[in-house]
Order: C-alpha cells, then structure tokens, then sequence
C-alpha cells in the first residue's frame, strides 16, 4: 500500500522550486492551500507535492517529477538533472538550490552547470546576468574539470588558451 501513500517534497525543496519564502509556506500550510506529510526520516518538514507543484512556475511532466523527489531524496545525479532543467527554463533560484546540492556531492556535472550559472555572458535565455561572478564561474569550472568532466576541460583548454594569446598581445 506504499505506493498509494502521498507524496511529499522537503520544505527546502518547496522554497527553492516555488521561489516563495519559508514562512508563505508556513502560512499557506497553516490556511490548509498546502498540505503538510508530517516529517521524513531525516527529520525534514515534507509538504504535499501536488500542492508544491501547482505553486512552480517551471511546468514538470512524470519523469521531472520522479526526478524532483529522487533528488530531495539526496540522488546527486538527479539533483543535477533538476538544476540543468531549471537552468534551462530560467527558474534561477531552484537551479542554483539543486545545483549546489550536487555540487557539494561531488558531482562534476552540478559543477560545469554552475560555473556556467556564474559566468558573465552566460548561454541565451537561461539565467539573469545579475550578481553573476566570474570568480566563482572559474572555480566551479575549475573543480569540474579536475573531476574529469569533459565540456569543463574543455572550457579550460579554451580558457588558457586566451589567456595565453593575451598574454602575448594576439588578442
């Protein structure tokens, strides 16, 4: 009967896929427009899913759900995969959430994305150039490079590159 069970998504989870604060949530749980599933095994404060997803402006089919709620499981390979597609759809917040959640996993692909995320002149139509930091690009493309990512080493190679072809006065 498990599978007949609701299913949930951390409050965590919610603020950064609905881009709404911790006490809207709270608020809205307390007027009954969000249902509340109690608290997981990590002591985590679990919301209705549905609820949640009727408040994101990001629209999910059936895999992206499944997707969703194996990465607030703690699965960097689809926490990775949530970030990429909020990246994608322009859902800023919740890109970097999931984002940096497979990123402090270790996961190289998180990391190419971020630095992606960070970089001035960024890929079309995928996030605001606001507060975007160079900086933290390069080091995110530098951790994922060192991991092996190969769109990262890359990303280097062209990096140096450049610097080297300024460096000489070519540029």
């Amino acid at each position: 009967m498990d599978h007949l069970a609701p299913r949930t998504l951390s409050l965590e989870a919610a603020i950064a896929v609905t881009g709404l604060s911790r006490s809207t949530l709270w608020r809205r749980m307390d007027g009954g427009q969000v249902g509340s599933g109690g608290k997981d095994a990590r002591n985590r404060v679990m919301l209705a899913l549905d609820d949640v997803l009727r408040l994101t402006g990001v629209a999910l089919g059936k895999d992206d759900i499944e997707a969703l709620l194996r990465a607030d499981a703690g699965d960097a390979e689809a926490q990775a995969d949530m970030g990429a597609l909020f990246y994608v759809a322009g859902a800023a917040k919740a890109a970097l959430y999931w984002l940096g959640e497979a990123a402090a996993q270790g996961n190289a692909e998180a990391m190419q994305w971020l630095a992606m995320a960070h970089a001035p002149g960024g890929e079309e139509g995928a996030m605001p150039q606001d507060g975007q930091d160079s900086h933290l690009a390069v080091m995110w493309l530098a951790r994922a490079a060192a991991l092996g990512h190969p769109i990262a080493r890359e990303q280097m190679g062209r990096l140096f590159q450049g610097l080297e072809e300024k460096s000489e006065g070519r540029v």
